[in-house]
């Protein structure tokens, strides 16, 4: 048995105990599962995620602004405000450690307004955070998208449908699910999940596209009440790798 597998399994007991806990049940098992999942990708510790760090939203992962801050701050990047921000908008400057490659980004008011932000929730008590909130989230997609590793910002997902435009931020959209043709499924019967090669030609099809990783993940979890890929039934494993790859394609 590999390394990989043996700490798969070990994460799959983690939320298997923490689903005896009220707090954690009323997550679900399938979203304990993406968050702790998600968690071993960033490199962080999965209490550090599931106490405020992350949140699991329509198959997706947002990440607070203070993880988001915080991991790429770990990694050496750097992140500075710049001294014309004030009330209406915020701008910051990034520049990665490694490459010494930089970016300026920013989100205003008035991006907020058209986005339809305004008077909803935190936009309202909290308007100056909110706008730091975004102006990171736009700068890490950018410049840091390897320490974000896909994820969206805290109440990017909550606040309207969005995806991902041309310009690399989220816009008020329908999301646009991968199209998946169903195979008929008799879910009554117990049949063998897919074998660990199997799910390895998967997320190795897959490869570094998270938001497909995402969605691909968030339907199968949907559809066969299942915690994780390594637990999809194996009849369906030709349709999904079948799909993926027309997905990519595109």
């Amino acid at each position: 048995m590999t390394n990989d597998l043996v700490e798969f399994r070990e994460r799959k007991d983690l939320v298997k105990e923490l689903m005896e806990l009220p707090h954690y049940r009323k997550m679900g098992d399938a979203s304990l599962m993406a968050i702790v999942e998600k968690a071993k990708a960033l490199g962080i510790s999965p209490f550090d995620a599931l106490n405020g760090g992350l949140y699991a939203v329509q198959g997706r992962i947002e990440m607070s602004a203070a993880m988001m801050n915080s991991l790429i701050r770990a990694r050496g990047h750097s992140i500075t405000k710049d001294s014309k921000s004030d009330e209406t908008i915020c701008i910051l400057h990034g520049k990665r450690a490694d490459t010494g490659d930089t970016w300026r980004e920013s989100f205003s008011l008035e991006d907020a307004k058209l986005a339809g932000l305004l008077g909803k929730g935190p936009w309202k008590q909290y308007p100056k955070d909110m706008l730091f909130s975004r102006a990171l989230s736009r700068l890490a997609r950018q410049l840091f998208s390897d320490v974000i590793a896909g994820c969206y910002i805290e109440g990017e997902l909550k606040d309207s449908s969005l995806k991902r435009t041309d310009s690399g931020y989220l816009e008020d959209a329908t999301i646009e699910p991968v199209e998946i043709i169903e195979p008929v499924v008799d879910l009554d019967v117990v049949e063998p999940a897919i074998s660990y090669e199997q799910l390895k030609e998967l997320t190795e099809t897959i490869g570094s596209d998270h938001d497909l990783l995402n969605r691909v993940e968030g339907f199968c979890m949907e559809k066969f009440s299942i915690a994780n890929l390594s637990e999809l039934p194996a009849s369906y494993f030709p349709t999904a790798l079948a799909r993926i790859k027309a997905s990519k394609e595109v």
